[in-house]
């Protein structure tokens, strides 16, 4: 915080550039619409926490996508961090990353001054990170969340102009659906959806199988997706976090709060599933539970970072973490890219335990660490951001950051 006070803490968020002061004095880029974010208008609180998730999803990735070994060959130790991770990082930072995308529409809607402009080049945007993802799916994660995202952001247009009432209504009601569906789906009549059972197939086959599996159950878990995009557009367009950082008591009562309700929550779901019956209604109300202990855990990581943030060695240490949030989608692509390889050369796939499922995701964040501060000194746009701005504008923008 370099020796400001409290109430001084707002440039944080904002990088560097021309800024404005919006609603409540808040310091807000100063921009023109249809037309990207520019490095010096970019919210630096956003690319650190896209940073933050970024790191979470690689671990998230690493533990649990890669094909695990079976527990009685775990240590103790693998053991430990089993539980360990499955506690902090299973569903939190997917949940902030889904936030962070709601939150994103709202500030392409919000800088835009003809609304049916900024909706044309939201869709445009979304086509394309559509077909990023099917292929990204197709050829190396089977469970990709680019094509979930891109199809369950077109659902957040109709959404705009609705209230902050109708936001947080529509989401709640969204989560009260979706468990519903999953109580009473067999009860209806519906068959029950059987994961893929392959032998021998080849990689590609495998995971052709497993995108058509996952996609199969879009009912049971896309809806959570919008539920988020529609909190984070609501965050995003009261600006929250702008709000929030000259805040610090309100923010150690959301790290307090969101981390009780978060542990509570995993205590009161692990009751249950050892407790009761299974069934699909214990399981809906497990979901429930874990979602709901999702988001607290999730407020309470924002919340800590937020704080952290208003402190100089807190933004020294994490100041990393925007060079790989300004990257993200690279990044995101990157992790499968170096993952899959090394798994199909060294035959690791399904051999994972949690130690060294660690291992690999810390490796594999080193690298693209070192990257992420390499490229974004010299670049302005990651190299899959550089392509995504392209094809949504139609026109080459610049690469390389201007010689000062």
């Amino acid at each position: 915080m370099q020796g400001r006070e409290v109430g001084e803490a707002r440039p944080i968020l904002i990088s560097n550039g021309a800024v404005r002061r919006g609603a409540g004095g808040c310091a807000i880029p100063d921009v023109e619409a249809s037309r990207p974010v520019a490095r010096d208008e970019r919210i630096l609180a956003l690319d650190v926490l896209r940073g933050f998730a970024m790191a979470g999803v690689l671990v998230a990735y690493c533990m649990w996508s890669l094909g695990t070994a079976p527990e009685e060959s775990w240590s103790t130790l693998d053991r430990w961090i089993g539980s360990a991770v499955g506690f902090l990082v299973d569903g939190k930072f997917y949940t902030i990353l889904a936030s962070l995308f709601g939150l994103g529409f709202s500030i392409q809607v919000g800088r835009a001054s003809d609304d049916a402009a900024a909706v044309e080049t939201y869709c445009r945007r979304l086509a394309i990170l559509a077909g990023i993802g099917l292929a990204h799916a197709l050829l190396l994660r089977n469970g990709d969340i680019l094509l979930p995202y891109a199809l369950t952001g077109f659902l957040l247009i109709p959404f705009r102009r609705a209230s902050d009432r109708t936001l947080i209504v529509s989401a709640l009601a969204i989560l009260l659906l979706n468990a519903a569906i999953r109580a009473f789906w067999t009860d209806l009549g519906f068959a029950s959806l059987q994961r893929p059972e392959l032998q021998n197939a080849s990689y590609l086959a495998e995971n052709v199988a497993w995108v058509r599996y996952w996609y199969s159950t879009a009912l049971f878990t896309w809806p959570t997706n919008l539920a988020m995009f529609l909190l984070g557009y609501c965050a995003g367009r009261a600006r929250l976090l702008q709000r929030l950082a000259d805040r610090p008591r309100t923010l150690l009562s959301i790290l307090a709060i969101g981390f009780a309700v978060g542990t509570g929550l995993h205590l009161a779901r692990t009751a249950l599933l050892h407790g009761a019956d299974p069934s699909p209604l214990v399981g809906s109300i497990a979901w429930l539970l874990f979602t709901f202990h999702c988001w607290g855990m999730s407020s309470a990581y924002v919340a800590a970072l937020l704080l952290a943030l208003q402190r100089k060695m807190g933004a020294a240490a994490l100041s990393p973490l925007a060079a790989i949030g300004r990257l993200a989608l690279t990044n995101y692509l990157l992790q499968a890219a170096i993952a899959v390889p090394v798994c199909l050369a060294f035959g690791l796939f399904d051999r994972f335990t949690p130690v060294t499922s660690l291992m690999l995701a810390a490796a594999i964040f080193a690298v693209e660490l070192d990257f992420s501060l390499f490229w974004a000194a010299r670049f302005q746009f990651g190299p899959a951001e550089w392509v995504w701005r392209l094809l949504t504008y139609q026109r080459l923008p610049p690469l390389r950051l201007a010689r000062r």
